[in-house]
């Protein structure tokens, strides 16, 4: 395993198992987001965004002034992220692939 890599690796298997584990989480984690104030027009970054499932959530809590970025060291799962995210027409959500802790993050919107 090189580095900080994702012990369980990025297989599609995983990035499956990982979002039917948001959605048994989704509620928490909206409660979680609600009481840490995010909300309307607020700009997020998820750090470790996977295949998108709580960035999605982020998004959708910042409504249509908002915007969500999600960032993974694995191609494979922010490739699989925006895919998702264009299916379900989402404009204020992106993902790029990278180490977060290298990265300089600018707005496009």
């Amino acid at each position: 395993m090189k580095g900080n890599a994702y012990a369980l690796g990025h297989s599609d298997e995983e990035l499956a198992r990982l979002s039917r584990q948001a959605q048994v989480f989704e509620p928490f984690t909206r409660q979680l987001f609600q009481q840490a104030g995010i909300s309307p027009g607020m700009r997020v970054l998820d750090v470790g965004c996977g295949n998108g499932d709580v960035s999605f959530l982020a998004a959708e809590l910042v409504g249509s002034g908002g915007e969500v970025t999600g960032a993974d060291r694995a191609a494979e799962a922010a490739q699989r992220a925006n895919a998702r995210a264009q299916a379900r027409h989402l404009e204020n959500v992106r993902f790029l692939v990278g180490d977060p802790t290298e990265m300089k993050f600018v707005s496009p919107w």
